[in-house]
């Protein structure tokens, strides 16, 4: 193997291992595209890619000689400069994982040693008159053109991303104008909880973050939180206002295998525990849980009218026994007399998480699908309207037991799938069938193709205000923040009226 066909390996190999990283670290674990803080890393990552990509076609088809050579090592210069940069953003801005870091290690060797390989084999060429030489490397030369393409798009969609990072508003202050009040969160991490702890940070709140990787969440909220890795570390005597309980690894990934149905549960109801045996023995125990669930609760295909108080799980069917397990998990604490509202979740909306990003991604390529029939419900609820129903929790005491957090406005997946494209302004002509879904996804698929359909009863009656109560209003790509003015204005999620005492201490808002 001569020289240059060992740089054309070694450029291959640093590729193949620049795109998993891309995949496996920037999307699928961090979800960099989503994330507000990210908007400088998103730069550096599109700058660097349009770099990387007149390489690639240089390297492809293009022998530099004399100044074009020159031209060459300065672009590489540049590359590696941004990727300087990129580490000390990337150490400011989010703790990477230990995967990430030992792929960057193994890049960082393995890009000295191309770019050693490559100044030996043209070592011979600077002394020729400046040139472009065309020259063919067979398949190498199509597969470096191939990765050209795709770092190109990967660095538009990057650009796109952070523009749209930096122009995302700060988080909006809830609960500002509320005397200031301790908040321990649990699952602070993911999306709502992210979005959450943010705004209770603006709006002057106390929080205590409990997550598996306390270092991350440190960093994640810029040290304004506290945060812990057990309920041990909470004393006895500690004043907390408000548990919210959202902790729980995600239900969308691998299959549903028993291995990974035990790890689910025991992230859910494992944590619950703890943090119900630290309010048992608390010396001040907190006025309001509020506790994490979702439709799923009342079984594929189910029809739900009005929130049943304590519904039996659905036999063969794993959402529904996960939420169950979840909610009773948690049910003592209401009846020894703390007040509890439940979530019971559909699918949150928000360009910043949950399964939105990756669905209007599809929509933008052309590519909003249809699901099996597209006729099974589709819940939803925009996280607005999740936040706007925590303040009021918080606010109104006659706020308890389980609650809907759907929008008034259900559809069903296709009208979803044709909502989204026209967003983007797009075609909804695909259509997957539901067999190919189920034989990838197994039992997990039953969240795509046979949604609950459920309606935000308790909401309704109380004549709760949603911030989004459409589809095109929650779907609005380049949609503003509502504003909730809270001096002289209605706030979107207000409940209206007197509160009620109904059987059991049900508060019930008229």
């Amino acid at each position: 193997m001569d020289l240059h066909t060992l740089f054309l390996s070694l450029l291959l190999l640093q590729i193949a291992m620049g795109a998993l990283d891309t995949v496996a670290h920037h999307e699928l674990m961090e979800k960099l595209a989503n994330r507000r803080s990210a908007a400088l890393e998103l730069r550096l990552h599109a700058a660097r890619g349009l770099v990387y990509g007149l390489l690639f076609l240089v390297f492809a088809w293009l022998r530099p000689q004399g100044l074009w050579l020159a031209a060459v090592w300065a672009l590489v210069l540049v590359e590696v400069g941004i990727t300087l940069w990129d580490f000390v953003v990337e150490d400011a801005t989010r703790l990477l994982p230990n995967s990430e870091r030992v792929l960057h290690t193994i890049l960082a060797v393995n890009g000295g040693a191309m770019f050693a390989v490559y100044a030996l084999a043209t070592r011979g060429d600077w002394g020729l008159p400046s040139a472009l030489t065309p020259v063919a490397h067979g398949w190498m030369s199509w597969a470096l053109s191939a990765a050209a393409l795709g770092i190109g798009l990967s660095a538009l969609r990057d650009g796109l991303a952070a523009r749209a990072n930096a122009a995302e508003p700060p988080p909006r202050p809830l609960l500002g104008e509320h005397p200031q009040q301790h908040f321990l969160v649990s699952g602070g991490t993911g999306f709502i909880g992210t979005a959450l702890i943010e705004g209770l940070l603006a709006g002057g709140h106390r929080i205590t973050v409990l997550s598996r990787d306390p270092r991350r969440a440190a960093l994640r909220f810029g040290g304004r939180a506290r945060c812990i890795a057990d309920t041990a570390e909470l004393r006895d005597d500690e004043a907390v206002d408000v548990v919210v309980n959202l902790a729980g690894a995600p239900v969308v990934g691998r299959r549903w295998s028993a291995a990974r149905k035990r790890a689910l549960l025991a992230s859910r109801v494992g944590t619950t525990r703890a943090l119900r045996a630290w309010c048992e023995r608390a010396q001040r125990r907190p006025a309001l849980w509020l506790q994490a669930s979702a439709i799923g609760i009342y079984g594929a295909q189910a029809r739900s009218g009005p929130e049943r108080r304590a519904p039996e799980a659905v036999a063969d069917d794993f959402a529904s026994e996960l939420c169950v397990a979840w909610e009773r998990a948690a049910a003592p604490i209401a009846e020894q007399g703390m007040r509890m509202a439940t979530l019971r979740l559909g699918l949150v909306l928000h360009r910043s998480g949950g399964i939105l990003p990756m669905l209007s991604l599809s929509a933008a390529l052309g590519c909003a699908a249809t699901l099996g029939s597209g006729r099974q419900w589709f819940a939803w609820i925009h996280l607005d309207d999740v936040l706007a129903f925590v303040e009021d929790a918080v606010r109104h005491p006659g706020v308890r037991g389980a609650y809907n957090l759907v929008a008034p406005s259900g559809c069903t997946q296709a009208e979803f799938a044709r909502a989204l494209a026209r967003a983007h302004r797009r075609p909804a002509w695909l259509r997957v069938p539901a067999w190919p879904l189920r034989a990838a996804l197994g039992e997990m698929a039953t969240m795509l193709l046979d949604g609950p359909q459920v309606e935000p009863q308790r909401l309704l009656d109380q004549r709760h205000r949603f911030v989004h109560a459409g589809l095109d209003s929650a779907l609005a790509v380049h949609a503003p923040a509502p504003h909730l003015d809270h001096e002289g204005g209605e706030h979107p999620g207000e409940f209206h009226g007197t509160v009620e005492h109904g059987p059991a201490g049900a508060g019930r808002l008229r």
